[in-house]
């Protein structure tokens, strides 16, 4: 196999015999173009025929990235993971990669553009609510490009991957809002009596999350041992509310020890809750917590009374997912082990829980050296 080498303008190029046309049966040559100097050309002229006698090389595809992009969510994702990762997938191509960069013909897109593409989201205000689209939203959308343009190499319809070429922005420290307290004792006050209490206690007083509170079920709690049993996780997709068991192998299957005054919560939830749910007909509701019709409840509604308690009481605003880290970070507070608070949220391991609640750190830095010094006291000078 050989190649012709020529200069064009000041840049060098070459073309060589890349096999033959399906359709046609004709030989096919093509150019490459762009090198500075002719050794440069003649090197890559050299490595190209290498792969194209190997059998690996690969024309790019004209076809453009959005036939890709839906082709391997259909074909590759849609059937080998949750409906949940297949919702936000598909929501982050038709949102974000779509309307960018769809258009582009495979055998055109190059790391730059992507880029450039990345820098535009970072500086686009948010549809709605207004704010700035995230480095962590931007780093979502890199993850799927990257991984669709993967799954193209493999079915033989682009060369190589430009998407590891590029950067994605690094990821911001996580900063989390949480309450006092102070703040956490005015904001029970004012929400007692309210039907959601029981939700918002159990919230603050464990630290799960949202979907392991909705799908937290009656036997999941051993009253004798005060223990709740984090099992499964409800949440909404597009194909309805779906329960997830919680591997048995996940750091997210655990079990809480809970307090005399969660207990007690409750017992009391559960008799207000029957009284409730028979003059439905329901005599014995599976789930702990389920809205006036005996239905999951809807996230939307939940945050709403929570924003609304939250203005009653005058505390500063925080999200729902916020009564989590302000468990946590009351029990770092106390001088609870780290290792401990961690095995208590389902994280994976302790150095998550000490990356995020890292600002509860200079305290505790604090009062070890506090202790230290009651023990320097006992020292004879």
């Amino acid at each position: 196999m050989k190649g012709h080498i020529r200069k064009r303008g000041s840049k060098w190029a070459f073309v060589v015999d890349i096999g033959k046309d399906p359709v046609t049966g004709k030989r096919k040559q093509k150019w490459f173009s762009g090198y500075r100097t002719k050794r440069e050309a003649e090197k890559a002229m050299a490595e190209k025929i290498a792969e194209i006698s190997r059998g690996d090389y690969v024309e790019p595809a004209r076809t453009p990235l959005r036939d890709l992009m839906i082709e391997w969510l259909e074909l590759n994702i849609k059937h080998r993971t949750s409906i949940k990762t297949h919702d936000l997938y598909r929501y982050l191509i038709h949102n974000f990669i779509i309307p960018h960069l769809g258009e582009i013909p495979l055998d055109k897109l190059s790391p730059i553009q992507i880029q450039k593409f990345y820098n535009k989201l970072l500086d686009m205000n948010k549809k709605h609510g207004g704010g700035k689209i995230s480095p962590t939203t931007v780093r979502k959308v890199h993850t799927v490009l990257r991984a669709a343009l993967e799954w193209g190499v493999k079915m033989k319809m682009l060369p190589s991957n430009v998407a590891k070429r590029v950067d994605p922005p690094k990821e911001k420290r996580m900063t989390v809002n949480v309450w006092t307290q102070e703040d956490a004792s005015a904001f029970l006050e004012v929400s007692k009596g309210h039907r959601l209490y029981p939700l918002f206690y159990v919230a603050l007083s464990t630290g799960m999350r949202i979907g392991e509170l909705l799908g937290l079920k009656w036997e999941d709690i051993d009253w004798e041992r005060e223990v709740i049993r984090v099992r499964r996780t409800l949440g909404r997709t597009s194909a309805g509310y779906i329960l997830k068991e919680q591997p048995k192998t996940s750091s997210s299957r655990r079990s809480i020890y809970i307090t005399t005054n969660t207990i007690n919560v409750l017992k009391k939830h559960r008799r207000k809750q029957l009284q409730e749910l028979l003059r439905l007909g329901i005599t014995s509701p599976e789930f702990v917590f389920l809205n006036s019709r005996g239905k999951f409840f809807d996230v939307t509604p939940i945050h709403v009374e929570f924003r609304k308690l939250i203005k009653q009481a005058g505390v500063p605003n925080i999200r729902f997912h916020d009564l989590r880290h302000t468990h946590a970070t009351f029990l770092l507070q106390e001088g609870i082990h780290p290792k401990i608070v961690s095995e208590r949220l389902g994280h994976k391991n302790v150095s998550i829980t000490l990356d995020i609640y890292s600002h509860v750190i200079p305290s505790m830095q604090k009062e070890a050296a506090k202790a230290f010094q009651s023990f320097e006291n006992t020292l004879s000078e």
